[in-house]
């Protein structure tokens, strides 16, 4: 269970996102053990739930894991592979934007966006906005007494 001062945070920021971008998922996830936990998230459809663990490799966000970059797609139709992604198959997402989110000089989740219709390019500001949401919450992250909160931590 993660801290819900940490919940409220995230939550509060993703709904920014969600009307700043124009984008009708966010979601702030942490990533631990090869599993993509879902912290909270706003949402129109109703595929996912606070709380919902999924293994990383089947989410858009693993790339963003390994990398530890910013990745930006307005149509993952278009990038050669992406069709097969068992995200994908199941559930047609076309625009996708996140950023890792920092704690102890590692990748600790992501803050993420996407969209089931194409978009246009996000632009420079856009991409820079969803760094900064992942910035605060790695700050936010730091501010949490989390050695008492160990279990989610691992």
């Amino acid at each position: 269970m993660f801290p819900k001062q940490l919940i409220a945070f995230c939550h509060k920021l993703i709904n920014q996102g969600v009307d700043q971008l124009d984008m009708p998922v966010g979601i702030v996830s942490h990533i631990y053990n090869d599993l993509y936990e879902i912290v909270t998230i706003n949402s129109e459809m109703d595929e996912f739930i606070q709380g919902a663990v999924f293994p990383l490799s089947n989410t858009y966000c693993r790339d963003v894991y390994r990398t530890d970059k910013t990745i930006a797609i307005t149509e993952i139709d278009h990038v050669l592979g992406m069709q097969l992604h068992p995200l994908y198959v199941s559930l047609p997402v076309e625009a996708y934007i996140s950023a890792p989110i920092h704690f102890n000089d590692s990748v600790w989740g992501t803050v993420n966006f996407t969209a089931t219709k194409i978009r246009p390019a996000f632009a420079k500001a856009e991409i820079e906005l969803v760094e900064q949401y992942a910035e605060t919450i790695s700050k936010c992250l730091a501010d949490i007494d989390l050695d008492s909160r160990a279990p989610w931590d691992v």
